[in-house]
């Protein structure tokens, strides 16, 4: 962490950190699919890895538009009234009764090789320079099974920035109804970052207030 001198150092230290020691795919940000938080690709390799004989059903079904339907469907429920991208992540979805689970949780013992195995199929990944709109453009994306989850915001203190530029940007600069920052549809997590402090928020609204959960010495 001494070593770091800039953002992008900065940036590229997480990636490495994430896909060394942590598993993650890093991919890249032209794979983001702005109008819906996701990693297209990603979602559908995930749901045909996991789930070869629903998608193989579905598809007979909805042929070439099998994806659109997924990804439309997942879209229509995390962002109704009621939704959230937790409640599907959790419960999954169900399509011309076929139900899609969208992620597996961790067993609480490894007696039962079947779900460690499912669990263990679940795809981390992690995207760059991401734009959000036009106009929004985010350091870090962390997706879970191609589902955007968590933000990232961060600045080198080296380079004379710290935490609360971040939080600045997240108040000035992003947009609550931008799709991948929706409150329960988009981001679970935004976090805003220096080399020493850390602070997050579950919500943007224009002047979010983000919360601090830890600091790093």
């Amino acid at each position: 962490m001494n070593n770091i001198l800039s953002e992008k150092e900065y940036q590229k230290f997480l990636l490495e950190r994430l896909e060394q020691d942590n598993g993650y795919l890093i991919r890249k940000s032209s794979n983001y699919d702005r109008l819906f938080a996701m990693d297209r690709e990603l979602l559908i390799q995930f749901l045909n890895a996991t789930q070869p004989e629903t998608m193989d059903y579905l598809r007979k079904i909805y042929k070439y538009d099998l994806e659109d339907t997924i990804v439309g469907f997942i879209n229509a429920e995390t962002t109704k009234s009621r939704g959230s991208l937790i409640e599907v992540l959790k419960h999954g979805i169900e399509i011309s009764n076929q139900k899609l689970e969208l992620m597996y949780t961790k067993p609480a013992t490894s007696f039962n090789q079947e779900l460690t195995r499912k669990y263990e199929q679940n795809i981390f990944s992690v995207m760059e320079e991401v734009w959000a709109s036009d106009k929004e453009r985010i350091d870090l994306v962390i997706f879970l099974n191609g589902l955007a989850i968590m933000s990232f915001e961060l600045k080198c203190n080296i380079a004379g920035q710290s935490y609360q530029d971040a939080i600045y940007q997240f108040r000035t600069e992003r947009n609550p109804k931008t799709r991948l920052f929706l409150f329960k549809a988009g981001t679970i997590v935004n976090f805003a970052m220096d080399l020493e402090e850390v602070y997050m928020t579950t919500k943007l609204a224009g002047g979010c207030y983000l919360l601090p959960t830890f600091q790093y010495g």
